[in-house]
């Protein structure tokens, strides 16, 4: 099997593809990502929407237990209540 090492900071990759990820996300601070309400800037499209998701006016996500009243603008951070809560 193949291994190729980061130069920056001696991380293991199993292929060349993988090492050229790794770089691009943890090296590099290029974010070709840019959000159309705001000056903010992402590494990749992902992230991006996240943020979009940010801009929403109204909570789009509330919790289904009953007497609750905790509300998000994001699932991620309901999936982060159900599990504390």
């Amino acid at each position: 099997v193949n291994h190729v090492t980061c130069a920056l900071c001696d991380m293991v990759c199993t292929s060349v593809s993988s090492l050229k990820a790794h770089i691009r996300f943890r090296h590099c601070d290029e974010r070709s990502f840019h959000c159309h309400l705001c000056d903010s800037g992402f590494k990749n499209a992902y992230d991006l929407h996240k943020h979009v998701e940010t801009h929403n006016d109204s909570d789009a996500y509330s919790c289904d237990v009953e007497g609750c009243g905790f509300t998000s603008r994001t699932l991620r951070t309901l999936r982060q209540h159900y599990k504390r809560a």
